[in-house]
């Protein structure tokens, strides 16, 4: 190597590597969002799709596969003059919800990244009171997706969620049997924080998992038509995701049929998550372009 080309092999790397930590990347890990971004004028498509049928019936029904499925569609798209914002638009079949809005990335430091993210929620279905709630209702949620690197690859992320209406707002809660009935309804919005972990195995490989606590409003409360004892669940996902070029595939099961965060956090949508052994399976794909 000569002296003249040891310098520009030296710049061809450094180049390469603010190259690598600039590149887009679709804010999203199973439901909760990430603190990533979409770069410049990138965009980004999101294909989720999520079984109603528990795995738990077996192979007579191809562990869920041939039940009905719930699946959404979704883009992000990067803001080039203002750096870290991105707008997105998302549609999913659960009530034909439609939600829109925008996330700023507010830190990107080595060990901690942040963002700050605003959404419209519209369920175009015409509005009803069922057994387990309100349908065709609207709102807003305000999110901060925060996350912690422990090490390089094993991220620890948090993301506190206000949504600020309900299936069950404005309604009088069930109880389980025998316990004292409510009086009063539930009022206002609701506050979660959702918790995930990202661990990647390979370059191409890694295991993710969310958690999805049940507020405390609904601990003591149980879904509408529901007389045999339960209360609302926790909710989780787990499992693995695969990376290649500008392609993300994820395959998991939960106990949340549901994707954005006001059928997710609310910890009341459609009766709220199922008890854990009743978990089903659901994918994600995401595409930058």
């Amino acid at each position: 190597m000569t002296r003249k080309t040891a310098p520009l092999l030296a710049c061809a790397l450094l180049a390469g590597g603010g190259l690598h930590a600039e590149s887009s990347e679709y804010p999203l890990a199973i439901n909760l969002p990430t603190a990533e971004r979409m770069q410049y004028w990138d965009i980004g498509l999101a294909f989720t799709h999520r079984f109603i049928q528990p795995v738990k019936d077996h192979g007579k029904d191809a562990y869920g596969l041939d039940s009905y499925a719930y699946a959404g569609l979704g883009f992000t798209f990067g803001i080039k003059p203002i750096p870290g914002l991105n707008a997105f638009i998302y549609r999913t079949a659960d009530n034909k919800t439609f939600s829109f809005g925008l996330q700023e990335q507010v830190l990107n430091g080595e060990r901690v990244r942040m963002a700050v993210r605003a959404e419209r929620f519209d369920e175009v279905v015409k509005e009803a009171v069922t057994p387990l709630g309100k349908v065709g209702i609207s709102g807003l949620t305000l999110q901060v997706p925060t996350e912690v690197f422990v090490t390089d690859d094993l991220i620890f992320s948090l993301v506190p969620t206000y949504i600020t209406r309900t299936t069950t707002t404005d309604t009088i809660l069930a109880v389980p049997p025998g316990a004292t009935p409510n009086t009063s309804p539930n009022t206002g919005g609701v506050f979660n924080v959702g918790l995930g972990l990202r661990m990647n195995l390979t370059e191409k490989f890694s295991v993710v998992s969310e958690y999805y606590p049940r507020p405390s409003k609904f601990s003591k409360a149980a879904p509408g038509g529901i007389t045999d004892g339960t209360t609302y669940q926790n909710g989780f996902a787990a499992g693995v995701s695969y990376r290649t070029f500008k392609h993300r595939f994820s395959l998991f099961g939960t106990n949340a049929s549901g994707t954005t965060a006001n059928q997710v956090m609310s910890g009341d949508y459609g009766g709220g998550p199922r008890r854990p052994s009743q978990w089903s399976l659901g994918f994600n794909v995401t595409r930058i372009f």
